[in-house]
């Protein structure tokens, strides 16, 4: 119940409109039920007793269930449009919000899910979501209100018809939605949990091919794969027995109450209790009773794949970001000075012990300096890196910007002072044009020459050659592929274009052959020379070009200096 109110609570903004919906669905049972009820009185008064009056006999009851069935099928149409619109509403709106919640948390506080499963997100839980109002909603309702209705009647008509009914049908009804939603609770996990299994091996084999075929480990993923197809068949086949089942026992169920219901009403009947055009409109309302009631069937089997999803949403939902940014912020024109105090930083795990990446750092940089950060791989280089874009937060310690906490800082004022060079560039399934201006769309200053200017600058002349698209060309996986070192030269065009006065660069010469190193290393000095640049690197060649360096190992700082300084402390640096 908590999950459906949460659900109401996001869309809230079409909240009126879903109900509306509901309301349609019940009107048309009512119109069904009204419709029966007029057909089993005024049809039974003709053929029983013999009313031949022209005006009885066949005008008045066509009239008024013409009328009757015309509004129902103007209404069904109304329905099917409004609940097919409901639908788009609800896959769009839910869409938007999980990246709208998305964003603010990536990377810090999804570290913890799997990319595989974001997309099972976006496509396989959202659309189970959508059927929770089209299959679970309006389905329970509709069958609540139609037992309230052939309730009350019954109560109106006679109290032992209403007794029956709720013995019967009622509490027989309420023991069988408890006993099969507890068992198929079991069931739908399991098959959840082998599902999302299945669907990580597969994502794995298309993400990881290349590797598996060089490590001739094909045979082991399609043993996996064939693994896990095996038990989601006989998952699948587990469920399908519980339908059916759960089908043949609400059928048996429904069929035993319309039996009682029949030999009451023939004993009311020869009593004089009741008439023969309220049995048979009776008869006919408890058989659209039924066809609705066989729903809850289908409500049964899909409710814990249903609720599980709707779990799976709201969890990102209830996710509040750890790192937020202000909006009132302090404004600078130019960088002056970075400093960072007694910092220290561990990745959030599972586990009760943690082990600090980054132990009570502290150091200062301050304007038009050329700094380099070195030393053996996984010492913390690239995490101080992160936590100056606050992709992560430190534990301890502060950063400060120009005498301004990091944290007080807004993101566009960030992003603004601040380019990196990651030591992974991704490209997107978008075009040259695109993948290079980024946030940069909307910048009027920048022309097609002037980013052709800078494509050939970093050694990408070739990408516009033989090429009848030009900067519209299409790059990833639906376009060019590039390789590690094009990557290398796209990440720094890309900070020349954002021209930041603080610029971070972790390893940017990985992949580079040696005349494009000297290029590239030629552009940074050249373009950044009155700026900041961090590097994080191990080329001895970058290194002598450094005004200062800080040697890093087991996530301190052990020594720190120029290059001939640290060259005289073997015994971290040599």
């Amino acid at each position: 119940m908590s999950l459906i109110l949460l659900f109401l609570k996001y869309q809230k903004k079409h909240f009126y409109i879903l109900v509306l919906g509901i309301l349609l669905t019940i009107m048309i049972n009512i119109m069904n039920i009204s419709l029966l009820i007029l057909s089993g009185i005024l049809l039974t008064s003709v053929f029983m007793f013999h009313n031949n009056t022209i005006e009885y006999n066949y005008i008045i009851p066509s009239i008024i269930i013409r009328i009757l069935s015309l509004s129902k099928t103007i209404i069904k149409y109304c329905e099917k449009i409004i609940k097919h619109n409901n639908t788009l509403h609800i896959l769009s709106n839910l869409r938007i919000l999980i990246f709208k919640k998305i964003f603010p948390l990536h990377p810090c506080d999804i570290s913890y899910i799997y990319h595989h499963e974001i997309l099972h997100l976006f496509i396989t839980d959202i659309e189970n979501i959508d059927i929770l109002y089209l299959q679970i909603i309006v389905p329970i309702i509709n069958v609540l209100f139609i037992i309230l209705i052939i309730l009350i009647i019954l109560l109106i008509k006679h109290y032992l018809l209403a007794i029956l009914f709720m013995l019967c049908l009622c509490l027989p009804l309420i023991f069988y939605i408890i006993y099969f939603y507890k068992k198929n609770k079991i069931n739908s996990f399991t098959n959840m949990i082998v599902k999302k299994q299945f669907y990580l091996i597969i994502y794995n084999f298309l993400l990881y091919q290349k590797e598996y075929k060089i490590f001739e480990n094909m045979v082991q993923i399609c043993k996996k794969i064939n693994f896990f197809q095996k038990q989601w068949d006989i998952q699948n086949k587990i469920q399908h027995y519980f339908n059916i089942k759960s089908y043949i026992i609400l059928f048996t169920l429904i069929n035993i109450n319309f039996l009682f219901i029949i030999i009451i009403s023939k004993i009311l009947f020869l009593k004089h209790i009741i008439s023969i055009s309220f049995i048979v409109s009776l008869f006919l309302c408890i058989n659209i009773l039924n066809h609705v009631i066989l729903d809850i069937n289908n409500i049964i089997n899909k409710i814990h794949y249903i609720l599980l999803s709707t779990r799976n949403v709201f969890e990102i939902f209830k996710k509040k970001p750890t790192i937020t940014f202000v909006k009132n912020t302090f404004f600078f024109k130019k960088f002056i000075s970075l400093k960072i105090m007694k910092l220290s930083f561990y990745y959030p795990t599972n586990n009760t012990i943690q082990t600090k990446v980054l132990n009570n750092i502290s150091l200062t940089i301050t304007y038009n300096k050329k700094i380099a950060i070195t030393g053996h791989n996984g010492c913390g280089k690239s995490t101080l890196l992160m936590l100056l874009t606050r992709a992560w937060d430190p534990i301890m310690g502060n950063i400060y910007l120009n005498n301004c906490n990091l944290k007080n800082i807004s993101l566009y004022m960030l992003r603004k002072h601040i380019s990196i060079v990651p030591q992974k560039t991704d490209v997107l399934n978008d075009t040259l044009k695109n993948n290079l201006l980024l946030n940069n769309q909307n910048n009027s200053n920048i022309n097609k020459q002037f980013l052709i200017k800078i494509l050939c600058c970093v050694g990408l002349k070739k990408l516009l050659e033989h090429n009848t698209q030009g900067l519209h060309m299409l790059l990833g996986e639906n376009g060019r592929l590039l390789s590690g070192g094009e990557l290398r030269k796209l990440a720094i065009a890309r900070i020349l274009l954002q021209n930041s006065n603080l610029v971070l660069l972790d390893e940017p010469t990985t992949n580079l052959d040696k005349h494009s190193c000297k290029q590239i290393l030629q552009i940074l000095f050249k373009k950044f020379k009155n700026k900041t640049m961090i590097f994080v690197t191990h080329d001895i060649n970058i290194l002598k070009k450094m005004d200062y360096i800080y040697y890093m190992d087991n996530g301190s700082v052990k020594a720190q200096g120029s290059y001939l300084d640290l060259l005289k402390q073997k015994r971290y640096y040599e």
